[in-house]
């Protein structure tokens, strides 16, 4: 069976996006049924830091225990669906 992450894309404090990373996976249930299997996978569980890493990961896998963690998390996963934030701005007073 597929593993289709669904990768919630912000940390952001007050963010709507694990909502919608839920309304997506309750969508994607309802119309693939048992063809695959629909992960939420939330950046805000593993505490990536910015460019912590000596090299980037396509060059050599991660030193870091959390970058391996995030690691081996993805690697667990066939595909993914990113959910992003979009933030519109507010106009100037």
């Amino acid at each position: 069976m597929l593993r289709i992450g669904i990768i919630i894309g912000s940390t952001r404090p007050g963010r709507h996006g694990d909502r919608v990373a839920q309304w997506v996976r309750d969508l994607a249930v309802e119309h693939a049924g048992d063809a695959a299997d629909f992960e939420l996978v939330d950046l805000k569980d593993y505490a990536l830091p910015l460019l912590d890493e000596p090299v980037p990961a396509r060059v050599a896998p991660g030193r870091r225990p959390h970058t391996r963690r995030w690691a081996e998390r993805i690697g667990s996963c066939d595909a993914f669906i990113v959910v992003t934030p979009e933030y519109t701005p507010r106009p100037p007073p």
